[in-house]
C-alpha cells in the first residue's frame, strides 16, 4: 500500500523529506506522551475518572501506537536507508523532549487552576500548531513553494482574525477588570485562540489537499476539533470562570484527539485511492470554508466601531490582515502569470510536437499535409510554379538497427534529417520525416524534370556521406529516391504517393538510384494491387488455381522420367494467366507461401497416382526462408503416401549463395527429397557450391539450348559439354530445358544429356489430364486444389472436353 501512495503523491522522498516527515511523527508521539504524562504525574481535576488506572493504560496504549507507527518499516526503506536512520534518530530526540515536557508538567498545582506561564504552559501553546505541521508533512500536499506560501498567508489571515477576536472578547476584559495580576486566564485564552487558529489551518489544509489524501487530513482535523472543544476548552473554562472543575472531560478529549493523530500516522503507509464521496476540489464553498473565520473578527470590528471602544492593537491587527490579503492577491496574481506562461509554452510545445518529428526536428506527416495545403490554390502555385516531391528511403536500414542497435539507427536518422533539413533551408522548400527511414522533400518552382532529378541526386549524395557513430568509427548508408512533379496538387497527397511509387521502382531496380514517376508506373502499380487482391480471392476458392504438369523425358527412348509442376491461374475475366503475370506479386505480398503449398499438394497427389513418376516443384526465395517449409513438405508426403525420393524441389542458382537456404535444402536431402538447380549457368553461383548438395540434379538453362542446333551455336555446344562433364565428375544428373526441335534433342543427347524438357517432348497439361492420359490410377483430391478424381482414359476425355 505504501508504494501505491508514493506513486500517486509523487516521487519517493529523499533523506531530507524523510527527516521532516519523521519529525512530524515524533510531534504526534509527543502529544500522546504529554497526555500520558499528565495522567501519571498530576491530576487535571477532582474527578476520579482522571485518576483511574484504565484511563492511564489507555493513554499509554495510544502513545505506544504512535511510537510503533513511527518506527514501523516502510516500503521505501530498502531504497532510502538514510530515511530509516533519520526516523530512529528523530524518535530518540522526541523521547528526550517528551521527558522534559513531562517533568515540567509535574509542577502544576493540584487545585485545577493554572499556576502561571510556566514552561509547560508555553509548550502547550505549540501542541495544536505542531499537529497541523505534522499533517502537512504527512500528506505532502504542498507540491511547490507557491502552494506553501499561499497556505501560510491564508493561515496568517485566520490567525490574525482569531487574535483580534480573543483579545476583544476575553483577554482585554480580564486585563481591564482591575483584579490581581494573574496571567493564567490570559494563557488559557491564548491556548484557546491558538487551538482555534490550528483548527482553521487544518480546515485550510483539507480544502487544498488532493482528494486521495483527504482521508488522512480529515482524521487529523477531527482530532484538532476534539482537542479544541473537549481537551482544552473543558480545562480552560473553569480557569476563566475562576471555579474548580473536573478534568475528566479534558482527559477524554485528549485521548480522543490524540488517537485521531495516531490513526493519521498509521494511515500514511496504507492510504490508497481517493474517497468515493470526496468533495470536488473546485467547489466554491469548499474553497471558501477556511475564510468563514473572518466573520467573527468582522463582527468584532463592527461592534468595536459602533461602541467606540477599539484600541491601537485591534487597529494594527486589522491593518495587518488587510496588508496580508493584499500580499496574497499579489502572490496569486504572480502565480497566475507564471501558470499562464507555462500553459502558453506547453501549448506551443504541443503544437510543435503535433507538426514535427521529435527525433529529427523535421515536419511529420501531419505538418507536411498542412504545408501542402498551403501550396494548393491559385495563390500558392501561381507564385511557385510546378511542385516537385522527393521521396527518400534509406536502403537496408533494418540491417543497421539489427546489427548496430536502435541507438545507432536513431543517430543515423538524426544526422540524415539534419543534413536534409539544412539543405532544404538553403535551396528553399519543405522537409519532413513521415515514418521510420522515409523522408519527404517538397521543392516548389523547379523548372524541369531534369532539374528535379538533379536535386534528388544531391539529396542522395548528402545521405551517402560518412556518418560518425562514436567509438565505432563511421557508417556509410545509401538511399533510393522517387521523384514526382506536378502543377496541380489537387485535394490529397497524390504527389507524395506518386513519388513513393517511383521510389519503390528505384529500389526494385537495384537501390541507391533515382526514379522519375511516369503515368504507366501508376498504372502498373494499380494493376499489381488489383492482381494481389484477386489472387487472395482465388486462393480462398477451389477452382481458379490450377497445376499443370510438363513431362521430363528420357532422351534415349522418349519414355517418361518425371514431370515438372507449373502453376496456372484461370481467371474468370482475364482468362488463363501465365505465372509471369502473378508470381512476382505473390512473392512480394507473401501469397507465394499458400500458393506454393497448394502446388506442392497437387504435385504430390499426381505423383502418388502414377507409380514411378518423379514430380518437380519450384521453390521461390521466400519459400526457402519460410521456417515451415520442411514441415509442410514432410506433411504432404505423409498425406499422399509418397516416397521422398519421388519429389524433386527446384531452386535457382541464387539459392546456393544463401547459407540459410542451403541448410534447409540439406535437411530435406537428408530426408530423401531430391533437389534440382534450375536455370543453371546463368546465375551468380560458384561451381564450388554444387559440392554442398551431393546428388542434386542440374537443369541447363534454355538459353544454352535455343541456338545449339544452329551454326552460331558452337559456343553453346562447348558450354553444354563442359557443364555435362562437370556434373559427371561431381556425380550429378543433367536435365536440358527448352528442347523445342528434334535437332536440339539429338545434339544435347550426343553431348551427354540424358533427360530433357520442352514442348517438343510434351506440352504442359492439367495434372488430372496428365495422370489419366498416361494410364495413372486415381488421383487423390487435395484441399483447395483443382484436381478431380480421375480413373482411366474414358474419364480423362470428359475432363478434357470441359
Amino acid at each position: 500500500m505504501t508504494r501505491r501512495y508514493e506513486l500517486r503523491a509523487g516521487t519517493a522522498p529523499g533523506s531530507a523529506t524523510a527527516v521532516v516527515r519523521s519529525l512530524a511523527f515524533v510531534l504526534i508521539g509527543l502529544l500522546l506522551a504529554v497526555a500520558g504524562g499528565f495522567a501519571f504525574f498530576g491530576p487535571l481535576g477532582s474527578a476520579d475518572l482522571a485518576h483511574s488506572s484504565w484511563m492511564r493504560i489507555l493513554e499509554v496504549t495510544v502513545g505506544v501506537c504512535a511510537v510503533v507507527g513511527l518506527l514501523m518499516p516502510r516500503a521505501s526503506d530498502a531504497a532510502d536507508p538514510a530515511g530509516r536512520r533519520a526516523r530512529w534518530i528523530a524518535a530518540g530526540v522526541g523521547l528526550a523532549v517528551m521527558a522534559v515536557f513531562v517533568a515540567l508538567a509535574d509542577l502544576r498545582t493540584h487545585s485545577g487552576r493554572m499556576s502561571g506561564p510556566i514552561g509547560a504552559d508555553l509548550m502547550e501553546l505549540l501542541v495544536a500548531p505542531l499537529a497541523v505541521a505534522a499533517l502537512m508533512t504527512i500528506v505532502r500536499a504542498r507540491d511547490d513553494a507557491w502552494d506553501v506560501l499561499r497556505v501560510l498567508i491564508d493561515g496568517a489571515v485566520i490567525a490574525g482574525s482569531a487574535v483580534i477576536f480573543g483579545w476583544y472578547v476575553a483577554v482585554r476584559p480580564l486585563r481591564d477588570s482591575g483584579g490581581a495580576v494573574d496571567l493564567s486566564p490570559s494563557v488559557a485564552v491564548s491556548i484557546l485562540v491558538v487551538d482555534a487558529v490550528a483548527f482553521a489551518f487544518g480546515l485550510l489544509l483539507l480544502s487544498r489537499t488532493r482528494p486521495g489524501d483527504r482521508a488522512i487530513v480529515s482524521v487529523g482535523v477531527v482530532g484538532l476539533a476534539l482537542l479544541l472543544s473537549l481537551a482544552h476548552l473543558a480545562r480552560i473554562a473553569p480557569v476563566l470562570l475562576e471555579e474548580p472543575g473536573s478534568g475528566a472531560l479534558s482527559e477524554l478529549g485528549w485521548i480522543a484527539s490524540l488517537a485521531c493523530f495516531a490513526a493519521a500516522a498509521w494511515m500514511v503507509p496504507s492510504v490508497g485511492a481517493a474517497p468515493t464521496r470526496a468533495v470536488a476540489t473546485g467547489s466554491w464553498w469548499w474553497q471558501a470554508l477556511p475564510y468563514t473565520f473572518l466573520l467573527p473578527v468582522s463582527i468584532v470590528l463592527v461592534v468595536a466601531s459602533y461602541r467606540q471602544d477599539g484600541d491601537p492593537l485591534m487597529g494594527v491587527a486589522a491593518a495587518a490582515i488587510i496588508a496580508v490579503l493584499g500580499v496574497r492577491q499579489v502572490v496569486v496574481r504572480q502565480r497566475n502569470e507564471v501558470l499562464t506562461g507555462q500553459l502558453r509554452r506547453s501549448v506551443q510545445q504541443l503544437a510543435r510536437r503535433a507538426r514535427h518529428d521529435e527525433l529529427t526536428g523535421l515536419l511529420n506527416r501531419g505538418g507536411l499535409v498542412d504545408e501542402l495545403e498551403a501550396l494548393q490554390g491559385p495563390r500558392g502555385l501561381a507564385a511557385t510554379g510546378p511542385v516537385t516531391a522527393l521521396f527518400i528511403d534509406v536502403d537496408r536500414f533494418k540491417g543497421v538497427n539489427d546489427a548496430l542497435g536502435h541507438s545507432v539507427g536513431d543517430t543515423v536518422l538524426r544526422v540524415i534529417g539534419s543534413r536534409i533539413g539544412g539543405w532544404v533551408d538553403e535551396v528553399g522548400g519543405i522537409a519532413a520525416r513521415i515514418a521510420g527511414d522515409e523522408f519527404i522533400v517538397v521543392l516548389p518552382g523547379l523548372g524541369s524534370e531534369t532539374a528535379a532529378l538533379s536535386r534528388a541526386q544531391d539529396v542522395l549524395d548528402l545521405v551517402e556521406a560518412p556518418i560518425p557513430i562514436g567509438a565505432r568509427g563511421e557508417l556509410i548508408v545509401t538511399a533510393s529516391a522517387g521523384v514526382a512533379v506536378s502543377t496541380d496538387l489537387g485535394s490529397d497527397d497524390a504527389i507524395i504517393r506518386h513519388a513513393d511509387l517511383a521510389m519503390l521502382e528505384a529500389k526494385s531496380g537495384g537501390r541507391a538510384r533515382v526514379r522519375l514517376f511516369e503515368e504507366d508506373l501508376r498504372q502498373r502499380c494499380e494493376d499489381r494491387m488489383l492482381i494481389e487482391q484477386e489472387l487472395r480471392r482465388a486462393l480462398a476458392g477451389d477452382h481458379e488455381i490450377e497445376v499443370h504438369l510438363q513431362p521430363l523425358a528420357r532422351l534415349g527412348d522418349g519414355s517418361l522420367w518425371g514431370a515438372e509442376a507449373l502453376v496456372r491461374w484461370r481467371h474468370p475475366i482475364r482468362g488463363m494467366l501465365s505465372p509471369s503475370r502473378f508470381l512476382d506479386v505473390a512473392e512480394e505480398s507473401g501469397l507465394i507461401i499458400p500458393l506454393g503449398e497448394r502446388v506442392l499438394a497437387s504435385a504430390c497427389a499426381a505423383a502418388a497416382a502414377m507409380p514411378g513418376l518423379v514430380v518437380a516443384v519450384n521453390l521461390s526465395p521466400r519459400q526457402l526462408h519460410d521456417p515451415a517449409l520442411a514441415p509442410v513438405v514432410r506433411r504432404q508426403l505423409r498425406r499422399q503416401g509418397l516416397a521422398p525420393e519421388r519429389l524433386c524441389l527446384e531452386v535457382t542458382e541464387g539459392a546456393l549463395v544463401d547459407d540459410r537456404a542451403i541448410a534447409v535444402l540439406e535437411d530435406l536431402r537428408r530426408g530423401g527429397v531430391q533437389v534440382a538447380i534450375d536455370d543453371f549457368g546463368v546465375g551468380a553461383s560458384s561451381f564450388r557450391q554444387l559440392r554442398r548438395l551431393p546428388g542434386a540434379l542440374v537443369k541447363i538453362d534454355r538459353s544454352f539450348i535455343e541456338r545449339i542446333d544452329e551454326d552460331a551455336g558452337s559456343d553453346d555446344r562447348v558450354l553444354v559439354r563442359a557443364m555435362v562433364n562437370l556434373a559427371e565428375q561431381l556425380g550429378l544428373q543433367v536435365i536440358a530445358e527448352g528442347i523445342e526441335r528434334e535437332s536440339q534433342r539429338q545434339i544435347v543427347r550426343r553431348l551427354g544429356v540424358t533427360i530433357g524438357q520442352g514442348w517438343h517432348l510434351g506440352a504442359p497439361t492439367r495434372a488430372a489430364v496428365f495422370v489419366a492420359d498416361r494410364g495413372g490410377g486415381v488421383m487423390l483430391q487435395t484441399p483447395g486444389a483443382d484436381q478431380s478424381i480421375v480413373a482411366g482414359r474414358e474419364r480423362s476425355h470428359r475432363t478434357r472436353e470441359c
